[in-house]
């Protein structure tokens, strides 16, 4: 007997792959699932946010620590190592915005983001052939 071809949505995410099922009946790729599962739960999650976390009843240090575990969680669970490099990304900025001067700044923060993006996407369309994702950070 022969074997089952592969159905034509894989798992090919770097994210979590506790989707799948709802991927697999609603005909769309997994990665793009977990996107808008992120965002619509990011949504629900402002409501709540907004209703027991406002600043008269949370300190502002509450406030952030909760939002950036939030953040964390979201683009782990989307793009899972693939997030490696949004990280570094953000500590290279913050790097150059505790180092540089103010007057020359927006300079350097421009050209390294744009410059890690390019190389980035570059990798991305000729390394692996568009094979990773279809959500992509890089544009």
């Amino acid at each position: 007997m022969a074997a089952e071809p592969p159905s034509s949505l894989s798992y090919r995410t770097t994210g979590s792959t506790c989707l799948h099922p709802l991927s697999e009946f609603l005909g769309i790729p997994l990665d793009q699932v977990n996107f808008v599962a992120c965002q619509l739960f990011a949504l629900f999650a402002a409501f709540w946010f907004r209703i027991y976390m406002s600043p008269g009843k949370t300190s502002p240090d509450v406030r952030h620590a909760f939002v950036t575990i939030f953040g964390i969680y979201f683009v782990i669970f989307c793009f899972g190592w693939y997030s490696v490099h949004l990280f570094v990304l953000v500590f290279i900025s913050y790097g150059i915005m505790v180092t540089a001067s103010v007057s020359s700044i927006h300079r350097y923060s421009f050209f390294v983001a744009m410059g890690y993006l390019t190389i980035c996407h570059v990798s991305r369309i000729y390394i692996f052939h568009y094979g990773i994702l279809t959500t992509d950070f890089s544009g």
